[in-house]
């Protein structure tokens, strides 16, 4: 418990800090980095990135378009396929804002062994489970939280 109790306390920080920082999410800023890694060439593309669901890697790219941080183009050869980039102003951000952990969580589990990655799987989904949060719809981490207004600077 002790160990679960740092990571969502880690968390929950960072994306306080994110907010304070550059008044986005977590989840907001760490689409933003991946973008800036490099451009999408679609949003499933994205979600395999980001190792979310496509539903919910859209709900922040359509915050993050409204922001004019992220711009939505036809993708060049293939006029049904939306590519995503950074603008000049997301840009600006990704070199600013901090590195958010959910960028260290995806490469780390990225390097997983098959083995570990599917035990860790295994036993988080039972503790879900157990809890009855596989009731609840998945999103990006903390993107769904109810969030505050930024304070006017």
């Amino acid at each position: 418990m002790v160990a679960l109790r740092r990571i969502v306390r880690f968390l929950r920080l960072a994306d306080r800090e994110a907010e304070a920082a550059v008044g986005l999410s977590a989840a907001q800023l760490f689409v933003v980095h991946t973008l800036a890694a490099a451009p999408a060439s679609s949003l499933a593309e994205l979600a395999d990135r980001t190792l979310t669901d496509q539903s919910s890697v859209s709900i922040v790219i359509g915050k993050l378009v409204a922001q004019r941080l992220v711009a939505r183009k036809p993708a060049p050869g293939d006029r049904r396929r939306i590519e995503l980039r950074l603008t000049a102003a997301g840009e600006r951000i990704a070199r600013t804002a901090p590195r958010v952990p959910q960028m260290r969580l995806t490469e780390i589990v990225r390097g997983m062994s098959p083995k570990d990655r599917d035990e860790l799987v295994r036993v988080l989904e039972k503790l879900a489970a157990a809890i009855g949060a596989n009731e609840i719809a998945p999103r990006m981490l903390f993107e769904d939280e109810r969030r505050r207004k930024p304070r006017a600077r």
